[in-house]
């Protein structure tokens, strides 16, 4: 009896056994990736026209391919990966500062789905972290000195006409969580581990051990290094990746891609409304976003100050959380000049030049605040006065910049 798994196995056992990736036999055949990879997942067949040139190709006959003999080992550890479905070019962005997971791992679900129209001279798809500041927009997150909306991964995936379901690690069984994970892959998609605790977030795109490992690659906020390295060929293996009952968001065909233009405009009238918030929204002065983030990082200097302490507690890592937000706010402006086309260009010109101004301060203050611990009460008391006054500064020229971006929606 016909089994469309079997064949599709015995397609992919062939495949490999050629030394030949879905990419390599899809141009052979001259079809898409996506259509051997269901070939392969057993969704689908291909016709009888080119079932005769897969065989030739794959040194088998047609009888062969679509009902195989049983094989010697047939239940050992099968390992399933998901190859990108076009090639990429090596990583040409900066790699800091870059401490955002959710755009990182955004950036590369784009690239692994073959998602992304801007390409080097032979066709390979560029990642030089474009991506990376659009998403940080699109899902809000630059905006934010430490926020992030609960449903940022779904947002940002439906740019790219994709759909994200949740499951919660504490409402499945281990059993039902890693049948979902395995299904999920092999369907053609990736899955995303999100754990309940200050850990990797995994982009799983690949499973051994009939899913008990997973294979796939880690982002954390605040790592630079591990959001900037996204190679497919160096996936890592994570054991037992169910036992911690993470929540688990499989990514899924969606409706129709979001306009870019249409999300630029969006992501900015939306930032807007974050970074004019006064309002204190999280019980820790600085977490939420906002302008009153400015007069509540220079009160907790200076309580540190009356205090007279040597270290200065509220500097780090929030610099650098401020210093990228700020850098990505600028960039995305940019973008949004390059990108949308009915936008006045004169208010976010004046906007950006604000931005630059706020941004070399905050670099000259790292330089000078950060690189060295204060050796004395006065020294760190002396440095936070500098901070003072390059967070008073800084809090007048994005003032200025927001009227400016608030111009273009009125």
């Amino acid at each position: 009896m016909f089994d469309s798994a079997k064949a599709g196995k015995e397609i992919a056992v062939l495949r490999k056994s050629m030394g030949l990736t879905q990419e390599e036999l899809a141009g052979r055949l001259n079809i898409s990736p996506q259509a051997v990879s269901k070939w392969e997942n057993g969704h689908a067949m291909p016709e009888l026209s080119l079932l005769v040139e897969l065989a030739g190709i794959l040194g088998s006959t047609v009888d062969s391919i679509l009902f195989p003999a049983s094989r010697p080992g047939a239940n050992a550890n099968i390992e399933h990966v998901l190859l990108p479905y076009a090639p990429i070019a090596d990583f040409s962005g900066r790699t800091w500062p870059r401490s955002m997971a959710y755009p990182a791992l955004l950036s590369a679900v784009k690239l692994l789905m073959g998602l992304e129209k801007h390409r080097d001279s032979i066709g390979r798809q560029l990642n030089d972290g474009t991506e990376y500041i659009l998403q940080s927009a699109f899902t809000s997150i630059c905006f934010g000195y430490s926020w992030g909306a609960e449903d940022a991964l779904e947002t940002g995936l439906s740019v790219y006409g994709l759909s994200g379901e949740l499951h919660r690690g504490r409402d499945c069984t281990e059993g039902d969580f890693i049948r979902l994970a395995v299904k999920n892959i092999l369907s053609g998609y990736p899955v995303i581990l999100l754990p309940q605790e200050y850990s990797d977030i995994i982009l799983a795109t690949g499973f051994s051990r009939q899913g008990k490992v997973l294979k796939g690659l880690p982002f954390l906020d605040g790592d630079d290094d591990k959001n900037s390295v996204m190679s497919f060929q160096a996936l890592k293996n994570f054991s037992e990746w169910y036992e911690k009952k993470p929540d688990m968001l499989l990514i899924r065909p969606g409706s129709k891609a979001d306009s870019v233009p249409v999300k630029c405009r969006e992501a900015l009238r939306h930032g807007l409304t974050l970074l004019q918030n006064e309002r204190q929204v999280f019980d820790e002065p600085l977490v939420g976003y906002g302008m009153l983030i400015y007069d509540n990082w220079c009160r907790e200097l200076q309580k540190e100050s009356s205090q007279d302490m040597l270290a200065i507690e509220c500097l780090s890592p929030h610099i650098f959380i401020h210093y990228e937000g700020k850098l990505c706010i600028k960039q995305f402006l940019e973008l949004c000049m390059l990108l949308t086309a009915d936008l006045e260009r004169r208010p976010l010109l004046t906007a950006i030049s604000k931005y630059d101004e706020l941004i070399g301060m905050c670099e000259a203050c790292m330089r000078d605040v950060c690189e060295k611990a204060p050796e004395s009460v006065r020294e760190a008391n002396e440095k936070r006065k500098m901070l003072i006054a390059v967070l008073q500064r800084s809090k007048e020229l994005e003032a200025d910049a927001l009227r400016e971006i608030s111009s273009v929606f009125l």
